[in-house]
């Protein structure tokens, strides 16, 4: 059951009064959108943009497998 259906069925349990004011405060209620297929972020571009966020340097495969192996020597 989605969200709207039940939703539907819960303000058919309302007075005429009640279900008004919740129909009309959903009225209001700016409209949820989303960003096209082709507009949308994909992992590595998350990944470079977080780096460019916080000024972190980017770093070669070699130098993170440099930084996880000195991690695992005692």
């Amino acid at each position: 059951m989605s969200a709207t259906e039940i939703l539907q069925e819960r303000v058919k349990q309302l007075d005429e009064e009640q279900a008004t004011k919740v129909l009309a405060l959903l009225d209001q209620m700016p409209p949820k959108t989303s960003k096209p297929a082709g507009e949308r972020v994909s992992g590595m571009d998350k990944a470079l943009g977080y780096a460019k966020k916080y000024n972190h340097p980017y770093k070669t495969t070699a130098e993170w497998m440099k930084v996880l192996r000195e991690g695992e020597q005692p």
